[in-house]
């Protein structure tokens, strides 16, 4: 029989463990309201303002490339030498991870997205649709239908959840705050500098070949288990994603769009030009449910390797 004062031990143990507290920040985040001017999305802006303050039109495509990467560590290696200072003077370390994490990852204005996208993509609440989403997409929305929209939102809330949810996440799991940090850092420079703004053509490549490479591994931990069940199909869904100009996240794309049953991708107006993109999924064309449906499913896998890890954990303290 185990004594009292050893589950007090055990429970402890359990608390200052990397799962516990990455439970306990997801759980926190999913039920605590954050005001928009707080969460740290709302640095975007100013990201953009630094990057057109820095970046020269007038230089050639190799030096607007290093333009780009020097941005990076301007922006990086500050953020890191002070979270590096907090953390030591720390009463407690679990406790910092826990609120540090806690505003490093964002998940609930997504699903607040999904739910007025779902009351708002109408015929006749269209307008309202578009000026919603407006701020989330990069693509032009005046000319989105209500099908239109769904897709979009649904494709944005896909990507962002990977970048400012389960990266975070994981790059916590793998290298502590720092990891944490590169992983949302990453996310918001790649947003501020997004190739898909001439400005920022070649500026922005090398914060978007890092975020794809730190997305990489996410990517295979949320799809591996919507793969397994369609193993048989492995190869036609892999070389179905691998067209997009993201393979990565154009596989999670395609296995999100097998599971829902619906079409993703497509064209669509960057800067007025029209982009053909290739077309993702066989099924029906999305609805106003789709983007819920999206994030329901990445979440539920997300959680479901959170929870797996926490048993590992506590399978562990009590053997150990």
């Amino acid at each position: 029989m185990i004594e009292t004062g050893s589950l007090e031990v055990m429970a402890d143990a359990l608390l200052s463990t990397t799962a516990a507290i990455l439970v306990g920040a997801a759980l926190l985040e999913a039920v605590i309201p954050w005001p928009s001017h707080l969460r740290l999305s709302a640095v975007t802006p100013l990201l953009t303002r630094l990057g057109h303050k820095v970046h020269r039109p007038d230089g050639s495509p190799g030096q607007q490339m290093q333009a780009g990467l020097l941005a990076m560590l301007v922006v990086w290696l500050p953020c890191a030498a002070g979270l590096w200072s907090l953390r030591n003077l720390a009463l407690s370390e679990p406790l910092f991870d826990l609120l540090f994490l806690l505003l490093m990852i964002e998940s609930r204005p997504l699903r607040e997205l999904a739910h007025a996208t779902r009351s708002l993509a109408t015929q006749e609440t269209l307008s309202l649709a578009r000026l919603q989403a407006a701020p989330w997409l990069k693509r032009e929305t005046g000319k989105l239908s209500a099908m239109g929209i769904a897709k979009a939102v649904s494709e944005s809330c896909a990507l962002r959840l990977v970048g400012q949810w389960a990266g975070p996440m994981l790059g916590y799991a793998l290298a502590g705050v720092q990891g944490a940090l590169l992983w949302r850092l990453t996310q918001l420079m790649n947003q501020g500098w997004s190739m898909k703004e001439p400005a920022f053509g070649y500026f922005g490549r090398a914060a978007s070949a890092l975020y794809q490479g730190l997305n990489a591994p996410t990517i295979l931990l949320l799809g591996l288990p919507l793969l397994l069940p369609r193993i048989r199909q492995t190869t036609q869904l892999l070389r179905s994603g691998a067209i997009w100009p993201y393979p990565a996240i154009g596989m999670l794309l395609t296995l999100l769009a097998d599971k829902c049953r619906i079409r993703l991708g497509g064209p669509r107006y960057y800067q007025g030009t029209l982009q053909r993109w290739p077309v993702l999924g066989s099924g029906n064309d999305p609805d106003g449910e789709s983007p819920r449906q999206v994030l329901n499913i990445l979440q539920a896998m997300g959680w479901g390797w959170l929870m797996l890890a926490l048993l590992v954990t506590v399978v562990g303290l009590f053997h150990g």
